[in-house]
């Protein structure tokens, strides 16, 4: 049996966050609760937003105290300012981190805490308020998602809380709001955005929904994220991305990812690396190691990159999705040396713990893996 689930609406196109405020006012909805971070609140990317709900009437407070990887205490602080204004609707503006965060005091605004009785799947009780979110990056696709993922400052280590009561009411996908992304952030969030895209493509959860959305996020993916990278003003490219970011969002929360994600957990831990920094560098050498377990969808990944596979054998056809992604990542001036990055091999072995402990991520990885395959992949790459 497969289920498909995702967000009722999605609204996308250049300049559609005009049309926040009547959604707003479609769901009946007066005090909307803004959750974004100091750099997002500072910049003009807020003024079309406010400007929206104030032709709409529609009342709002900012709550901008979001961090990179925001913990419980944030979740908690929040809380006592939202109880304040009474908010009846909450929307998400930024990266990630912010639409996680808005997830999060969405629905701690209707269920009594702890936050922490919600790690996990499927334990937060009640829905939280609706949600409106807006991505100002193109690579977690969390606008479309049903996950949160917070950092646990009590073991120092990510954890998720997956529930259907995490999906947002709508998704708005404007990419204006991406244009001022600096090249850096715009090719690690991109490429974040490819490795949801190819996990949940070759992972054993796989089906013809999600297949035929990661396709097409590859395959767009593919084409603008150098433009977008090269360009940042480039309208076209903006858009594609930001629309390749949502169909991968929309697939890989039905599929989960795979070992990617589980070792890039434990790689960014370690080393205090950024998520997409770390998911990029991970995925030549995690797709290499994978690449015999379903070489067929590689064969199409390397198509979908302008490969030429004609009559070239099975296994050498499934590795020139490796070759185009280190030719990606080469013109993005992302090394895919863990050497570069401060790695050293005598973490390897705690890395490789680590990462095999992301059960439901590896749940999901096309082959099967065990910790001397995690240190032999890291040593390969050192």
């Amino acid at each position: 049996m497969q289920i498909f689930s995702n967000v009722p609406r999605i609204i996308s196109g250049l300049g559609c966050i005009d049309a926040l405020g009547d959604e707003v006012k479609k769901m009946n909805r007066a005090k909307a609760l803004i959750v974004c971070d100091q750099g997002i609140k500072h910049l003009s990317l807020m003024t079309p937003l406010t400007d929206s709900l104030d032709r709409a009437g529609v009342s709002h407070a900012v709550f901008s105290d979001v961090q990179s990887d925001p913990s419980l205490d944030l979740l908690n602080r929040s809380c006592e300012i939202t109880n304040d204004f009474a908010a009846d609707i909450v929307i998400g503006l930024g990266g990630g981190s912010a639409l996680d965060a808005a997830k999060l005091i969405s629905i701690m605004l209707t269920n009594k805490g702890p936050a922490d009785l919600y790690y996990g799947i499927d334990n937060i009780p009640e829905p939280g308020l609706p949600m409106i979110l807006i991505p100002t990056t193109a690579g977690t696709g969390s606008e479309v998602t049903n996950i949160s993922v917070m950092e646990d400052s009590k073991v120092g280590l990510k954890k998720a809380m997956i529930s259907d009561h995490l999906y947002s009411k709508v998704a708005l996908l404007d990419p204006n709001l991406t244009l001022g992304l600096p090249p850096r952030l715009t090719a690690t969030t991109g490429m974040d955005a490819l490795v949801h895209a190819i996990e949940s493509y070759v992972g054993v959860h796989a089906s013809v929904f999600t297949d035929t959305l990661n396709l097409q996020a590859i395959t767009m993916i593919a084409r603008y994220l150098r433009q977008a990278y090269a360009n940042g003003q480039n309208t076209v490219a903006r858009e594609a991305m930001l629309n390749a970011s949502c169909l991968a969002g929309m697939a890989f929360c039905n599929t989960q990812n795979g070992l990617d994600h589980a070792m890039a957990l434990a790689i960014g831990s370690k080393y205090h690396l950024p998520h997409g920094l770390a998911t990029a560098f991970i995925l030549p050498m995690v797709m290499k190691f994978n690449c015999i377990a379903n070489p067929d969808k590689f064969i199409n990944i390397a198509a979908a990159f302008g490969e030429d596979i004609e009559d070239m054998p099975e296994h050498e056809a499934a590795l020139l999705s490796v070759k185009a992604v280190k030719d990606l990542l080469n013109d993005l001036n992302i090394s895919y040396k863990l050497g570069d990055y401060g790695a050293d091999a005598v973490h390897f072995e705690g890395i490789a713990k680590a990462a095999l402990s992301a059960g439901q991520l590896i749940s999901n990885n096309p082959r099967q893996v065990t910790e001397q395959d995690v240190v032999n992949i890291l040593k390969a790459n050192l």
